[in-house]
């Protein structure tokens, strides 16, 4: 090559890898754009180009990528529509340092809500994993609406792409939003959509998952993402009182749960966020903070000082009972030095977007309430093999299948 000319792009896709670089991608549409790009026989880097223009740039529509031919804008317009994300923005509103933005799907027209929360020294995002959920936690609008569907890894991200296309700076993503991340198998996906370094490129140590306790998702998170941050959603350390207030809990018993959490803390030494929503008169008792105290001594010396108990506000949600109502100040605080007297690491959790319907338990989307047993009976009855599969392997000392 001449000096101070750049060497030729190869024109053609190397043979081997054009089969394989259209399957491997975790992403919906990777894979259809690379399968689009080989099939019209453009270079090898015109890939890298668009993908850049998507994940890197952060832009719109297909024709504000840069350096794209007029010819292939018109024709992934064609093939993909106008809009590059699978999601479209309904609606938005803010208040309470959150923005909250109702997001429907190209494909269906179901409807996700997503938020972004501006703390003083950094942006969280807290988005989606189900269009509605299955489980039916008692103080929780989403689980009012029942499981309407599962999202794909595309549309777990793309409310992440919104955010970025209105140039916000996202420094961490929560996966607390409508549904139960673990019960949908595409959120493993949506991971490697956010990590990859030619896609979003994110730190897996800024992500945080929570979970009511779906055993065989935590155990495949465990062994393909062990840097995520993981939360587990308590709610009470009572048997018969957890299941009335989070039902998976007789498919996934909060015991269990605990030894699947020590086995994660050992093999990461990585903290787990216990959370507590303190529910006044019902679950804020000191009897429950001396439960929960004893229930984390009784863990292995080696874990028990990486569980943190995240005490939370109870924020009033569409269609709950309203016998759920949230805990005094003054009962926070003493069940907090219960905690603290018995040396377990906790603090108090305020909530941004209250105000707005954007903070834990609120979101719904627009939906009606379902009626009781519709959603919740199909998707109790489907963890209902799963649970069972998972506590005989627990009690043998083997790992549960990990497909949630």
């Amino acid at each position: 090559v001449a000096p101070g000319r750049r060497p030729r792009r190869p024109a053609a896709w190397p043979g081997p890898e054009r089969p394989a670089m259209a399957a491997a991608s975790p992403s919906p549409r990777v894979r259809a754009l690379t399968e689009f790009l080989i099939s019209r026989g453009e270079p090898a880097w015109r890939r890298q180009q668009v993908l850049h223009g998507i994940y890197k740039a952060h832009k719109r529509k297909w024709h504000h990528i840069d350096g794209i031919p007029k010819g292939l804008t018109w024709q992934l317009k064609d093939r993909f529509g106008k809009y590059i994300s699978s999601m479209k923005k309904e609606s938005s509103v803010e208040g309470d340092f959150a923005n909250k933005v109702l997001l429907e799907s190209h494909r269906d027209k179901s409807r996700v809500e997503a938020v972004s929360l501006q703390f003083k020294s950094h942006r969280s995002l807290c988005i989606s994993s189900q269009v509605g959920c299955a489980f039916r936690c008692a103080f929780c609008a989403t689980g009012k609406v029942g499981l309407k569907r599962q999202m794909d890894a595309d549309e777990i991200t793309d409310q992440v792409l919104y955010f970025l296309q209105q140039e916000q700076k996202v420094d961490g993503i929560s996966f607390m939003g409508m549904g139960e991340p673990l019960a949908n198998p595409k959120i493993f996906d949506a991971l490697r959509v956010l990590t990859s370094p030619e896609l979003y490129g994110m730190s897996a140590r800024r992500m945080n998952i929570s979970t009511v306790g779906v055993i065989p998702g935590i155990l495949k998170l465990t062994e393909e993402f062990p840097q995520v941050n993981l939360a587990f959603s308590l709610h009470s350390p009572f048997t018969e009182e957890r299941n009335r207030l989070v039902p998976l809990n007789r498919m996934y018993p909060l015991e269990q749960v605990f030894e699947v959490l020590d086995r994660r803390i050992k093999t990461t030494g990585r903290r787990v966020w216990v959370c507590y929503l303190l529910l006044r008169g019902q679950n804020d008792t000191l009897e429950h903070a001396r439960a929960i105290a004893q229930l984390i001594r009784e863990r292995p010396a080696e874990t028990r000082y990486l569980y943190h108990v995240n005490l939370l506000p109870y924020n009033t949600g569409r269609a709950v009972p309203e016998h759920f109502r949230r805990a005094e100040a003054e009962t926070v605080t003493a069940f907090q030095k219960v905690l603290e007297d018995n040396r377990i690491s906790a603090s108090y959790r305020n909530s941004f977007g209250h105000g707005i319907d954007a903070a834990c338990g609120q979101l719904f989307a627009g939906y009606e309430e379902q009626l009781a047993g519709t959603g919740a009976a199909a998707g109790l009855a489907a963890a209902s093999a799963r649970g069972e599969a998972a506590r005989s392997a627990l009690a043998r000392g083997d790992t549960p299948a990990v497909e949630p």
